[in-house]
């Protein structure tokens, strides 16, 4: 069982193909929170045409704030698991973890089975992703390059692991920050 956070600002483009590949999950997550940062396109039409299908998916707006380059990311994305945690916890929602993707991703059916397998399989695992693709000549290749250092989006971290590493920090690069934090804590 997995929450699931996506900031979104004006993706209206592709947000209708990120969201039916994450409703179509083979493994969905038992809440959704779409974090609206200030779209100006049709994106919060889209979000509210989705909350209002479907219950297990939530939706805030953040208000306006100034967009600083080096924080904002990260201010949007623990607005965001801040939010999501409390409303679990105040509605008692149970989960074991916690996951967040880009509103630019488009996920393929099994992504997150794939990934809570791999959690099964190594209970020392803080958190994982799905690969990182480049694209070489044209085409999409598979980078190899940092196979045990999760990156990107589509990022799932075991609940107990989040909380050990002290949630999603402000800073910036703070994927990066929570990666350090769970090694030297003893997390894979």
């Amino acid at each position: 069982m997995y929450i699931l956070i996506m900031p979104v600002k004006d993706e209206e483009k592709i947000l209708h193909d990120v969201i039916e590949s994450v409703i179509n999950q083979t493994v969905k997550p038992v809440l959704w929170l779409i974090v609206d940062d200030g779209s100006t396109d049709d994106s919060p039409k889209i979000i509210q045409e989705c909350v209002s299908k479907y219950d297990w998916i939530k939706s805030i707006k953040l208000p306006p704030h100034p967009r600083d380059i080096i924080y904002h990311v990260s201010y949007v994305y623990k607005r965001g698991f801040d939010f999501i945690i409390k409303y679990c916890d105040e509605k008692k929602i149970n989960y074991s973890f916690i996951a967040s993707i880009d509103a630019d991703t488009v996920l393929e059916p099994e992504y997150f089975e794939k990934l809570l397998h791999e959690f099964e399989a190594n209970r020392g695992l803080g958190i994982a992703s799905g690969g990182l693709y480049h694209e070489i000549n044209g085409k999409l290749e598979l980078s190899t390059k940092m196979e045990n250092f999760p990156s990107g989006t589509g990022r799932v971290w075991s609940k107990k692991c989040f909380f050990d590493t002290d949630g999603f920090s402000l800073e910036p690069s703070a994927d990066s920050i929570s990666n350090v934090k769970a090694t030297l804590r003893g997390w894979d």
